[in-house]
């Protein structure tokens, strides 16, 4: 299986030596580790990644939504892996309110997402004018020069993302919840039936283990926002909106 993820922290991006790193690589290290596996992470933009995956078996592509389209292309889903509360930041001072996405098209407002996501695809739906990034943290940055009105991202990705590049997480705040997903480890149309089973079963087992439950903690410390692991959930964030709390 070739083992393909996108720059999206704190689920997945470089550290400071240029390693993949993230919660969900470290699940999916984990589960390479379970089976004795070396197969290396690899960290591509996700338009990138997805086109691979839709055009390839024996691809494992994390994280993803379980949407309908994604379903009747073939693809197939382990997890949930990470819940997400994804909303419309704006940057803090902002006066904005936003009320529905038919209130962001007609206030005229311009957004900022991750090329490919679904997000984009879901404002542009909704008539709503999208400028498209190859990572989260161009859209925090461009976000904090007024250079959009809102930026769309989960309240966990906006923390971690805003604190890679220096910024306190003060910095931007969330004005509509747009959808509570979770996300997936996603396995491309074809893929040999044994090896997706061997994966399945792999998680399967390493959902039994603390394993899970100390990836969680890890994180917790290092990201300074409080995270939990639930099998039905996946990993999300206590008291922050990540676990529909807020």
């Amino acid at each position: 299986m070739r083992l393909i993820t996108s720059p999206w922290p704190p689920s997945a991006f470089y550290d400071a030596n240029g390693h993949p790193t993230g919660i969900a690589v470290d699940m999916v290290t984990a589960l390479k580790d379970q089976m004795g596996l070396s197969t290396p992470i690899e960290i591509l933009p996700w338009a990138r990644g997805y086109k691979i995956a839709e055009a390839k078996p024996n691809i494992l592509l994390f994280t993803a939504g379980r949407t309908q389209e994604r379903l009747d292309l073939g693809f197939e889903f382990i997890g949930p892996a990470i819940m997400w509360t994804h909303g419309l930041l704006v940057k803090n001072g902002s006066d904005l309110t936003i009320e529905s996405l038919e209130d962001a098209r007609q206030k005229g407002i311009t957004a900022v997402g991750v090329r490919g996501s679904w997000q984009v695809k879901l404002l542009k739906k909704a008539g709503i004018q999208t400028v498209e990034t190859s990572d989260q943290g161009t859209g925090a940055r461009m976000l904090l020069a007024d250079r959009v009105d809102v930026w769309i991202t989960s309240s966990l990705q906006a923390s971690a993302v805003l604190k890679e590049i220096g910024v306190p997480t003060s910095e931007a705040k969330t004005v509509f919840t747009v959808r509570k997903s979770p996300s997936y480890l996603m396995i491309s149309n074809g893929t040999d039936p044994q090896l997706l089973n061997k994966w399945r079963t792999a998680y399967e087992e390493l959902k039994q283990s603390g394993t899970l439950h100390g990836i969680a903690k890890d994180w917790s410390d290092r990201l300074g926002v409080p995270l939990t692991y639930r099998p039905e959930d996946g990993f999300s964030a206590v008291g922050s909106g990540e676990d529909g709390t807020g």
